[in-house]
């Protein structure tokens, strides 16, 4: 989905959405900005295609930067993988890059915050092909995201067929937690590069702090190691686009009209 006009920005989303279910808040930058908001293979309006994930949405977002002559890219959780793949692959066609909590887990491996949930969603992507839909939304909400049955079931309480489409898409994707970064390509980068992660405050977001953890390491991990600059969102968990919108939207106007200021 298009909104606006202006410089583009395309929207890449993670797991169990799809563009405009994930990005809601940032049609408001179309007022400005010319807002792509893509669906990944097998999400949303877009049909599968023989494998599911980065290997095959890498490509398709480097198309449509093809296509705009180059645009800002922004990325969700696998949707941030997607992003960090293309750009590593295509840096000549990036304004700027803005990455939230990438589940790369494979990259901070020998870290104590990542390892448990390194071996969890491994494990759970291993035997994932075994379980139905619903099972597999279940394991996944616990040993990856760290909610309790009760968070797991008000979570999916009001989903659509939509919904579990998405999440059915979810349990067949290729594992994204080794994927092959181009780490020296987009530490050559000069346009803005954000690594963002949310504070997972325990007030909000109680028994889930371990997540928060791991993504965090694997955020600053990947931020020193391309030079780019790590942003908190302080009241939000893994989805500050939708959390804290407002300031999330303020970021990315920043970035976009204000590069030098990033870089």
């Amino acid at each position: 989905m298009e909104f606006g006009s202006g410089d583009s920005a395309v929207f890449v989303h993670g797991s169990f959405g799809w563009g405009l279910d994930t990005f809601p808040d940032q049609r408001a930058l179309a007022d400005q900005f010319h807002i792509v908001l893509m669906d990944r293979a097998g999400y949303g309006d877009s049909p599968a295609k023989e494998v599911i994930g980065w290997p095959t949405d890498v490509g398709s977002v480097i198309e449509l930067l093809a296509e705009f002559n180059g645009a800002h890219l922004v990325g969700q959780s696998y949707g941030a993988v997607v992003s960090l793949l293309a750009a590593g692959q295509r840096p000549d066609l990036v304004h700027s890059l803005v990455a939230i909590e990438p589940p790369l887990y494979g990259i901070a491996a020998d870290q104590p915050a990542v390892h448990s949930l390194l071996a969890s969603d491994r494990r759970l992507r291993e035997v994932a092909h075994e379980m139905t839909t619903a099972q597999f939304v279940r394991a996944w909400g616990d040993e990856v995201m760290g909610r309790d049955p009760a968070a797991i079931e008000k979570w999916t309480a009001t989903w659509t067929p939509k919904d579990w489409a998405a999440a059915e898409t979810t349990r067949q994707e290729r594992w994204p937690g080794d994927a092959p970064l181009q780490i020296a390509a987009l530490a050559r980068l000069t346009v803005p590069k954000l690594m963002v992660v949310g504070g997972w405050p325990p007030d909000l977001f109680p028994g889930r702090q371990a997540s928060g953890r791991a993504f965090r390491t694997v955020a600053e991990t990947i931020a020193n190691r391309i030079n780019a600059r790590l942003v908190v969102f302080d009241r939000s968990a893994h989805n500050p686009q939708t959390e804290e919108p407002g300031l999330f939207n303020e970021l990315l106007r920043d970035t976009w009209t204000n590069p030098a200021l990033h870089a």
